[in-house]
């Protein structure tokens, strides 16, 4: 998991969501498994499309429970990448972005750095981030879904 960089910053900004938007908007890293956990079904990362732009890797991906044959959250990243081993797993789509993290080991830092409460949908965008590389993630919850009792 990765490291807060300023939580009292975190907790202002998701002041007035509902507590499990809260947690969700909080969480430092890959969603799979909180998102699994709440569903009570596995959650796969499917990516949509990935293109590479010179140094940047730009990808959009959709977190998805096939059990319950839902979106629990679509994701676009912007990704900046140095080690070799992390930006062929990238490319590759076989894993996710915070999965690869795990995988190899890497600190990380969390920061974010923007929520977002729209009628259908509430969402995020934080930067996470390493030695070898720095990720922009913007994340789409759809509202309905995790309205709570």
């Amino acid at each position: 998991m990765a490291d807060v960089v300023d939580l009292p910053a975190l907790l202002d900004r998701i002041q007035g969501f509902p507590p499990l938007q809260r947690v969700l908007l909080a969480t430092a890293g890959t969603l799979q498994g909180t998102l699994s956990a709440y569903l009570g079904a596995p959650v796969t990362v499917d990516v949509v499309s990935q293109r590479v732009d010179g140094e940047a890797i730009h990808r959009e991906v959709d977190l998805v429970c096939k059990e319950r044959d839902l979106v629990a959250c679509a994701a676009t990243t912007e990704i900046r990448v140095a080690d070799a081993r992390m930006r062929q797993l990238i490319i590759e789509r076989s894993i996710g972005l915070g999965q690869i993290v795990a995988l190899l080991g890497e600190r990380t830092n969390f920061e974010l750095d923007e929520v977002g409460d729209e009628p259908d949908r509430f969402w995020r965008r934080y930067r996470m981030w390493g030695d070898s590389f720095g990720y922009v993630i913007t994340e789409t919850f759809p509202k309905e879904l995790y309205a709570g009792p």
